[in-house]
């Protein structure tokens, strides 16, 4: 039997993944502690996934379906690198967010782009 291509899957797992990540995030202001200026100044969740020990769990549980586990390595940086009890009460928020999303199945998720509101010049300053 062939292998199967999981890439597509994978690439749309992995978008899905970010994107509850960083509605979590920015709905719970987390912005506003995060140590990473873009998100303060975005007051979203901007900054970059990383990969994290975190996830150890749910790579392996891919991998034993057949993915690469790369959907869901990365975290955004600011509980990538969290302490366990931080990061387990972000864990239950994620469960209550998809318990959710599946209750609402209409409801969208934004696409958490870095955007540039924090660098445009102020209105009351001529341009150059």
């Amino acid at each position: 039997m062939p292998k199967q291509d999981f890439s597509d899957y994978e690439k749309r797992l992995s978008i899905d993944h970010e994107q509850r990540c960083r509605t979590v995030l920015s709905a719970h202001f987390v912005w506003k502690v995060c140590k990473i200026r873009k998100c303060s100044r975005d007051r979203t969740c901007t900054g970059p996934m990383l990969i994290s020990a975190h996830q150890d769990r749910k790579v392996r549980v891919q991998r034993e379906i057949g993915l690469s586990g790369h959907a869901c390595a990365s975290l955004p940086a600011c509980i990538a690198k969290a302490r366990e009890a931080a990061f387990r009460d972000f864990e239950d928020i994620m469960e209550d967010f998809q318990r959710y999303r599946i209750d609402h199945p209409e409801v969208r998720l934004p696409k958490f782009d870095r955007c540039l509101k924090g660098r445009q010049p102020r209105r009351d300053t001529a341009n150059p």
